[in-house]
């Protein structure tokens, strides 16, 4: 079986995506603790970061950057009967024009739902793009995910922030910890502005004045309503959520220019 195969009929692995620049990756260091930490939860092994660094260097070479690159972990021809002790797995790396596909503003349905071991991003995402299906055939532009015990946790491959006018709020419910959201957390703290961590449900949602969502692809979109919940489009918080995410350094992938 190809590594391209295995991919396509084994379900198990793990992965990270990242706009590639000229200068090199905001969050660099993050993605490759989170492609060694999640390997070692899934295979019992980690990822070399130098490799992967050397890997998307070279894989990047003749595209034009920004460009949207996803590494990808797996063990080629997974042995299912000795699943319980795997060997090191690989990666491989894709490049893909980088395009954002947010609106200017997201309308989100909430529905009853979580991911399968949240902590970790892995390629099991049917539920993820069945839910977003189901918000699109609703007339949304997303979903809002909400947990069994009413707890609202994320949307299909974004997180999510909230905002009363003078603090921000993130929901305290298992969901992805995600790179952007790390970004702008950090990125805030430089900017005075730090953020708290609550229980968060749907009635709740009234009395916040503007909300967000965030991914590595799309950086942070202001969200205009959830369910019947309308929010404010805020200028000065999008101003502020941008500055927060520039704040961040570039990364370089190697020493030296990366090209275009």
């Amino acid at each position: 079986m190809t590594d391209l195969e295995t991919l396509a009929y084994v379900n198990y692995g793990n992965f990270t995506a990242m706009p590639v620049c000229p200068a090199g990756v905001r969050g660099l260091g993050l993605h490759l603790e989170r492609l060694d930490r999640d390997a070692r939860i899934l295979f019992g092994h980690g990822v070399d970061g130098d490799e992967v660094r050397a890997r998307i260097h070279a894989a990047v070479q003749g595209h034009e950057l920004p460009a949207n690159v996803r590494v990808t972990v797996f063990v080629p021809n997974l042995p299912v009967d000795r699943i319980d002790d795997l060997p090191e797995p690989e990666f491989l790396v894709r490049v893909r024009p980088l395009v954002p596909s947010r609106p200017a503003a997201a309308r989100l349905r909430s529905t009853r739902y979580a991911r399968d071991l949240p902590q970790v991003k892995h390629v099991g995402t049917f539920g993820l793009f069945h839910q977003y299906r189901l918000a699109r055939q609703a007339g949304y532009d997303d979903a809002l995910f909400v947990s069994a015990d009413g707890r609202i946790s994320e949307s299909t491959v974004s997180n999510v922030g909230f905002y009363d006018g003078s603090r921000i709020v993130l929901p305290a419910a298992p969901a992805l910890p995600g790179i952007e959201m790390r970004l702008l957390t950090d990125g805030l703290r430089r900017h005075g502005v730090d953020h708290e961590t609550w229980d968060l449900r749907l009635p709740d949602l009234s009395g916040f004045r503007s909300a967000f969502m965030t991914n590595v692809i799309n950086g942070a979109t202001p969200i205009a309503a959830i369910d019947d919940v309308r929010f404010d489009l805020d200028p000065a918080l999008v101003e502020l959520l941008e500055a927060a995410h520039l704040s961040n350094p570039l990364e370089p992938l190697v020493n030296g220019d990366l090209g275009r």
